[in-house]
């Protein structure tokens, strides 16, 4: 099967394309490209964010605000990538122990998979909105401050991550369970300590 066959399917019957995706000698490569995937677009909105004027709200690292998207935006791929990594490390020693079988080249290819669409929650959002910013159509501080204040798009940028939250979740635990014939329960289990794994490590640099 192609890449798109299998990035399309995730989003409309995650366990049968995990399943098939554990089985393709091409995994690995694939579960790459769908991290490159929001790498690239997520680069491109901190660009946006710098061409807008942004200014980052309360940065964990000790960078200014008003010029932190200019660092950030190199954080970003390497902080996905090693992220990823990291997470799919501790799932398969989690896995391991619940006697899971799968290899961590699967561990890593499905996680890839579940990292690349579930991002698409917050993605396409950031996106627009910091393009938008970009070419004037709004005021991205303004708006940087309308998100971190009760208003509607603040509520609007909650439900957007709560769907990034079950869907991240989601998408780990069928990927896993395919891999490495797990029960449901600790699918899940694993599921949910790999996407903590993996949004601590991200957040440290895109704060």
């Amino acid at each position: 099967m192609r890449f798109i066959d299998h990035y399309s399917r995730v989003f409309t019957k995650p366990k049968k394309a995990f399943e098939d995706l554990a089985t393709d000698p091409a995994s690995l490569y694939f579960g790459f490209l769908a991290v490159v995937i929001q790498a690239v677009v997520y680069t491109f909105v901190y660009l946006f964010l710098i061409f807008g004027g942004g200014e980052a709200f309360h940065p964990w690292l000790d960078i200014p605000a008003d010029i932190y998207y200019r660092y950030n935006v190199f954080f970003l791929a390497p902080s996905m990538f090693m992220g990823w990594i990291l997470a799919a490390g501790v799932a398969q020693l989690i896995c391991r122990a619940f006697s899971g079988t799968g290899s961590f080249e699967s561990t890593l290819a499905v996680l890839g998979f579940g990292i690349g669409v579930a991002s698409w929650s917050t993605g396409l959002h950031d996106l627009v909105t910091s393009f938008l910013g970009a070419i004037g159509v709004i005021d991205q501080r303004s708006f940087e401050a309308a998100l971190n204040s009760p208003t509607v798009w603040r509520a609007l940028l909650w439900i957007l991550m709560a769907v990034y939250l079950v869907w991240f979740i989601a998408l780990f635990s069928a990927g896993l369970r395919a891999v490495h014939r797990l029960n449901r329960g600790q699918s899940v289990v694993v599921g949910i300590i790999a996407f903590l794994v993996y949004q601590g490590f991200f957040l440290i640099f895109n704060r």
